[in-house]
């Protein structure tokens, strides 16, 4: 009886932790340095892709190098948030990804 309730209970948790999840799900980590910026701030230097925090964006660019964390198919454009135009003479703007 032991062993089946003891069954019972694992069963059961893990049921339980499996069912109403709000996690968005997530690529796997990428362990390498990323850039991250907020929806405020500059671009910050992460040391894999599961330690940018929530909201932040993935940038790219210049001397950050292309999108690494956003996936394979996510391309690097112009970030309309900055003062930085690509072409007006900042080639080296950074950008995002998408």
């Amino acid at each position: 009886m032991n062993r089946l309730a003891t069954t019972g209970w694992l069963l059961g948790a893990l049921l339980w932790s499996a069912c109403g999840s709000d996690d968005v799900k997530r690529e796997p980590c990428v362990e390498r340095t990323v850039f991250a910026r907020s929806p405020t701030g500059d671009c910050t230097s992460y040391a894999s892709s599961c330690d940018i925090p929530a909201g932040y964006r993935e940038c790219c660019g210049g001397f950050l190098g292309g999108c690494v964390a956003s996936g394979e198919d996510a391309r690097c454009v112009d970030d309309p948030t900055d003062s930085c135009t690509p072409g007006a003479g900042g080639a080296d703007c950074p950008g995002v990804c998408e």
